[in-house]
């Protein structure tokens, strides 16, 4: 007849049979092993893990926030979708209505959206006020007036300056006795064409959104779920649940499983959003993803993965230094600092230019891979080299961090009171 355990002040509810009480109920205990045998260390693992997923994935407020991040991304998606409401509009007073034709050519070769409407001069004023048009362009061939109502569009300003040049362009030419028409065209015929090594699929807007978004996603995620992680850590070791639970199994057995787990639930939910945000992307057009944009999904979660093991394990390492979470902040604090780092570098440098070596070189270095190497992946600019290699060096440095991490954690987890020193938390046992 097997032995039972129940948690600390569980009064009620069936019993579990020793050796699964603790890691298969949440915030349960593992009792001693009688008569069966130690757990196995996949078995300890798996245990642990389990009791992870469903502490965390099954509770409301983690349906609440991923509802919640689905209903921010629908809001996001139709303030995009209301905001194009065609071509903006600019007035063209009837003093120099001639240049109509001319202000449209050239707009469309400047993939600028405005419509040119005719105007009465006297309405100007009001049009503006009223909002019905952008600006009003007026005054005579000789000047020129942008009547605006708050500030000029700098787009709208370039289309105006280039069709003066080109219609005091055409006046001189008729002057010299040349046909402004067989002008152009022979100026047409002899354009430069662009021809580029890596062209891109994406406007430099496009670029940003994307920047933007994956590394804030992983930014995002990394934070929420490794601090979450690190509470929990502590939230053990105060309320000595971790005590019960290590006498049962290992140190790096309980470390692993709860990586694990979170990480489970961390991917879960970021596949849940950016599968919806690339749904949102190709349904309203507001974006232009790449055209492998499913292997790139499946290679941001494997660098999620890389990535949240690595800091995870290093935050779990340093919460257990600690024994009250108001002295949490304290020790992870270096830990947010490498997190965050990537994720400025990233905004900063890649905006500026995707192509600069220098972010070529960091995207292969951990800890900034995690957050560097998926942004370039996503603009389709990383070589196959170079994802490849800065997957080794993350592997590499994640399997060096685990032992150190497993080490500090091993050292401090059961020590209560004052932080333990990081001296003691690393010494070799």
């Amino acid at each position: 007849m097997s032995t039972v355990t129940r948690a600390p002040g569980d009064t009620h509810g069936p019993d579990v049979p020793d050796g699964e009480s603790a890691c298969a109920q949440g915030g349960g205990t593992a009792g001693p092993q009688h008569g069966t045998g130690a757990l196995s260390a996949r078995r300890a693992v798996g245990l642990v893990a389990r009791r992870e997923i469903n502490s965390r994935m099954r509770t409301r407020s983690f349906v609440l926030s991923t509802l919640g991040l689905l209903l921010g991304l629908g809001v996001y998606a139709l303030v995009i979708f209301l905001a194009e409401d065609g071509p903006a509009k600019v007035g063209v007073e009837r003093e120099v209505a001639a240049m109509r034709p001319v202000l449209a050519a050239v707009a469309e070769r400047a993939d600028g959206d405005f419509e040119f409407v005719t105007v009465d001069s006297d309405r100007t004023d009001r049009i503006l006020r009223d909002g019905d048009l952008s600006a009003v362009l007026g005054g005579t061939d000789g000047q020129l007036t942008l009547s605006v109502e708050r500030e000029a569009d700098e787009k709208l300003l370039a289309v105006v300056r280039a069709t003066v040049a080109e219609e005091r362009t055409a006046r001189e030419l008729e002057r010299a006795g040349v046909d402004p028409v067989e002008f152009r065209e022979r100026v047409a015929s002899s354009t430069v064409k662009v021809h580029a090594l890596e062209p891109s699929d994406t406007s430099a807007a496009e670029q940003f959104a994307l920047i933007v978004s994956s590394t804030g996603l992983l930014y995002f995620f990394f934070i929420f779920y490794g601090i979450t992680l690190a509470q929990g850590v502590v939230e053990e070791k105060t309320s000595r649940v971790v005590e019960l639970l290590l006498s049962t199994i290992r140190p790096w057995q309980l470390l692993a499983g709860k990586l694990i787990g979170v990480a489970v639930a961390g991917l879960t939910q970021l596949v849940v959003l950016g599968g919806a945000a690339v749904a949102l992307a190709q349904g309203t057009g507001a974006i232009t993803l790449p055209n492998a944009v499913g292997g790139s999904l499946v290679t941001l979660g494997v660098w999620f993965l890389l990535g949240f093991f690595l800091f995870a394990a290093m935050l779990a390492a340093a919460a257990a230094r600690v024994s009250r979470q108001e002295d949490l902040q304290g020790v992870v604090q270096p830990v947010m600092l490498l997190i965050t780092m990537p994720f400025v570098l990233g905004i900063a440098l890649l905006s500026k230019d995707a192509h600069d070596p220098l972010i070529e070189w960091l995207s292969l270095v951990p800890p900034l891979s995690p957050i560097l190497m998926p942004a370039r992946m996503l603009l389709g600019i990383a070589p196959a080299w170079q994802i490849a290699l800065s997957l080794v060096l993350a592997a590499a440095a994640l399997a060096g961090m685990t032992r150190v991490a497993g080490r500090m954690y091993a050292n401090s987890v059961l020590r209560s009171g004052s932080r333990v020193p990081l001296t003691e938390a690393l010494r070799m046992r």
